[in-house]
């Protein structure tokens, strides 16, 4: 099983509680080691104290020395050269007894500092003499067990306080470990959402030190990483459409080189068949000269019809011939071009409805002409039943719609995706036996796109409607 890791604020409370700790723990031990020797060396001076300021008192010692006695707890004896008392204390605590020293202690000045007992006790008490100017000796004593009492009262509420002072510690050392970590918890947080390219975390922090600073430094860094990503998104999403444009660019070139070349080879053959026939006069008459001849001009028509429409679309599709717009009246447009098309319509027995009204649109007339005309006939060489064919407008937005609607069969599913594409028919063999090669609808596309507007079909229950829009005019509009 994987160790769990401690967080950032157990260890800072552990560590800082650790130091805390030993410190009050080192206090208390070396108070409960040196409180008695500190206090034995305090006293030693106390009484050094005491014996200079005798010295000085000269005369008047004996009220400062019985004010000693009384306010310090001590017992003080004070002798002249001849060892007789001056001054007996009041609490002769060695007086008549033997007494056995257990420590001595010399000093420069000669005074001594010894810890003595009475013989047959076990009290053991500190005794202080020294020899003044005067010829005076002084000797002050007291008893060294109530030090030790107070060195262990002292060392135990030292302890008492110390583990006190440890709880209360800690208890802050909690409380501060977690507002001190709370905002680097935060940012680490924050920090690992920004390792995931996840930028909408942000740290709310506010501090005025350098914790505040990393955070909003944090908060720069997220928005830039986060705009430059998104820049970088947006680059590489046009890099990839780009990529796309260019594949399909490429598939549709190849797929118009094929399907040109599939549409010039039969013509082709066919010329050369002919003019080789003719060359060689199979039969030497002057009619069959004549036939192959028409033949010849035939097909050599078609080639032209397919090379010239190849171009227009090419044209239209790369964007060379751009729309020369112009005001005209939408209603008057139709109405023309049905007057210039109405043989094709009595050739094949077709019956035209119009249901239009006038508007004034924004286009290239002549472009719009060829889109209204390749979309009519698309309608003529499928027309089918009552052969009708129903041309209408309508108002769409800031555009107009016009519709053109014919009888007949409806679209296959699995022709709908490619009914705009060069060199797609859907019946290839009515469309060949027309002599149409497919790019018509392709021409109304790119007519249609480069003037910044749409076209599509529908599905009627008893036909096909095929519609574009054009842009309204601002005279109209106004």
């Amino acid at each position: 099983m994987k160790k769990r890791k401690l967080g950032i604020r157990a260890k800072f409370f552990l560590e800082v509680g650790a130091i805390i700790a030993a410190c009050l723990i080192g206090i208390a031990f070396v108070n409960s080691q040196l409180l008695e020797s500190v206090y034995i060396w305090n006293m030693e001076r106390t009484f050094a104290d005491i014996a200079n300021r005798t010295e000085r008192e000269g005369e008047n010692y004996f009220a400062y020395l019985s004010e000693i006695e009384t306010t310090q707890n001590l017992s003080i004896d004070l002798y002249d050269a001849n060892d007789n008392y001056l001054y007996e204390g009041k609490s002769s605590y060695l007086s008549g007894n033997k007494i056995n020293v257990i420590s001595r202690k010399t000093n420069d000045d000669g005074s001594y500092f010894n810890v003595v007992c009475a013989e047959g006790s076990t009290t053991q008490y500190i005794l202080y003499g020294k020899s003044l100017q005067n010829d005076y000796h002084i000797e002050i004593s007291t008893e060294i067990n109530p030090i030790q009492e107070n060195a262990s009262l002292a060392t135990t509420v030292t302890t008492t306080i110390t583990v006190l002072a440890l709880g209360l510690a800690l208890v802050f050392i909690y409380d501060y470990s977690r507002r001190f970590t709370k905002p680097l918890i935060q940012m680490n947080e924050v920090m690992k959402k920004i390792a995931s390219l996840d930028f909408s975390a942000k740290t709310n922090i506010d501090r005025k030190d350098e914790i505040g600073t990393l955070a909003n430094n944090i908060n720069t860094v997220s928005d830039s990483l986060d705009t430059a990503l998104s820049e970088l998104r947006e680059k590489n999403a046009q890099l990839q459409a780009d990529i796309e444009k260019e594949r399909q660019l490429e598939r549709m070139r190849q797929d118009f080189v094929s399907s040109a070349s599939h549409e010039l080879k039969t013509p082709i053959a066919i010329v050369r068949g002919y003019a080789e026939g003719l060359k060689m006069n199979m039969d030497g008459s002057d009619e069959a000269s004549a036939e192959y001849c028409d033949i010849i001009i035939r097909e050599a028509d078609k080639m032209n019809d397919l090379v010239i429409n190849m171009l227009e679309q090419s044209l239209y599709s790369t964007g060379t011939k751009l729309p020369d717009k112009d005001d005209f009246d939408v209603k008057e447009y139709i109405k023309e071009f049905l007057k210039s098309a109405s043989p094709i319509f009595k050739e094949k027995g077709i019956t035209v409805e119009t249901q239009t009204e006038s508007i004034s649109v924004l286009g290239d007339k002549k472009q719009l002409t060829t889109v209204l005309s390749n979309i009519v006939l698309n309608a003529c060489s499928h027309a089918s039943g009552e052969k009708i064919i129903r041309i209408s407008t309508e108002n769409y937005g800031d555009k107009v719609k016009v519709t053109v609607f014919n009888t007949g069969s409806f679209i296959a599913d699995k022709d709908k995706d490619s009914i705009f594409t060069s060199f797609y028919r859907a019946d290839k063999a009515h469309s060949r036996k027309e002599g149409r090669f497919g790019l018509g609808l392709s021409i109304v596309k790119s007519i249609v796109t480069n003037h910044g507007c749409d076209c599509g079909f529908q599905n009627k229950d008893n036909g096909v409607t095929f519609w574009f829009t054009v842009e309204k005019s601002k005279q109209y509009e106004n």
